[in-house]
């Protein structure tokens, strides 16, 4: 029984691990999240979205630190005066936190 739990345990770890997203996948959901919020609005808006996501996309992510856990890492990124923070595990992202003012 014993053995059994450890090998459970030891797939468990190493999907965590496997799964963990890099930065790359960061700056795809930040890019998808710009344009989805874009398409919500006018079509000024979404032209503006369409135009500038990649500009705005870059500029999130290069003001963005990410902790690596090994199993799970934190992003946390400064968006003009506004900070937010998201966990990436199993290959996916969510937001820990809600825009903070600075």
């Amino acid at each position: 029984m014993k053995l059994s739990s450890t090998i459970v345990v030891l797939a468990i770890v190493g999907l965590l691990a496997f799964t963990n997203p890099k930065l790359d996948s960061y700056e795809q959901h930040i890019h998808q999240t710009i344009t989805q919020e874009a398409n919500t609005k006018d079509d000024v808006a979404r032209t503006l979205g369409t135009l500038f996501g990649g500009l705005a996309r870059s500029l999130i992510t290069s003001s963005t630190v990410r902790n690596n856990y090994i199993l799970f890492s934190t992003y946390d990124s400064n968006l003009g005066n506004q900070h937010l923070k998201f966990l990436g595990i199993l290959g996916n992202f969510f937001q820990i936190s809600k825009p903070l003012k600075r």
